[in-house]
């Protein structure tokens, strides 16, 4: 493995939600903190790579008939120009040529833009597809139907462990999960920037990384503490900085061009 990079990370901003810190994290306050729902594109010389598609469109125009009765609990806020795929076309590419999309998992804000790509080959953790089509009952209201049906004849491909996506060192998908049981995080060397992980819902909020504690709907609380302790280990040792993607600090911090 090399350690190619590259070329160019482009944050895209998605829908907002409203929650709590405790129901974020456990432990945590009852303070209400105003979280991102982004996406984000990478440009890399084998074509463009998504990283989760946030929301559905629909969202936008009718959410508590899409999402029912978490759109009113989340209160989900969002515009049509913040689907995803007009946000890329907004960045001068066309979403057709959207080559690669990275699913963290399949959440109801991480995959509501999926059908947007048929033409993509998609990444995932195994054990994702079966569970959001037939979760636990309590985890039934995060995953939405209509977000996957339409791409039952996707190309889909399943892996099993940490994958270096292109070959080359540049891309990694890491296998963090416990959030849920296909959960992972993206891994992005840059060449000006330097590494990056880009978290996904292994964390949810930077707060995470000093408890090592989940969050009270997590599938698995112990993979998902022990997931989170893998990413405070690359951060301290210096082989990445991670993105914490809801954390509102961290998209108001981090640059939403890198190289």
């Amino acid at each position: 493995m090399t350690n190619a990079t590259a070329d160019k990370l482009i944050a895209l901003p998605g829908a907002m939600l409203s929650m709590r810190e405790a129901d974020l994290m456990l432990g945590g306050s009852d303070k209400v903190l105003e979280i991102p729902v982004p996406s984000f594109l990478i440009e890399h010389r084998n074509g463009l790579v998504l990283f989760d598609t946030g929301c559905n469109p629909r969202v936008a125009v009718e959410p508590e008939a899409y999402w029912g009765p978490l759109a009113k609990l989340l209160n989900v806020r969002m515009s049509p120009e913040m689907a995803v795929d007009r946000q890329i076309r907004a960045h001068g590419y066309d979403p057709a040529d959207v080559k690669f999309v990275v699913v963290s998992h399949l959440h109801l804000d991480h995959a509501g833009g999926l059908a947007l790509f048929p033409h993509a080959k998609f990444f995932v953790i195994k054990g994702e597809l079966p569970y959001a089509y037939w979760p636990d009952r309590r985890a039934r209201l995060a995953f939405i139907l209509e977000d996957l049906l339409p791409t039952r004849r996707f190309d889909w491909n399943e892996v099993t462990e940490d994958t270096d996506l292109m070959g080359d060192g540049s891309l990694q998908m890491l296998k963090t999960t416990g959030h849920t049981p296909g959960e992972c995080s993206l891994f992005v060397r840059l060449k000006q920037d330097g590494p990056i992980v880009l978290t996904g819902d292994t964390i949810h909020i930077r707060a995470q990384l000093e408890t090592l504690k989940g969050m009270a709907t997590d599938y698995d609380l112990e993979q998902a503490s022990e997931s989170i302790r893998r990413l405070k280990r690359i951060q301290d040792l210096g082989e990445a900085r991670l993105w914490v993607s809801h954390d509102p600090d961290d998209w108001a911090n981090y640059p939403h061009l890198m190289k």
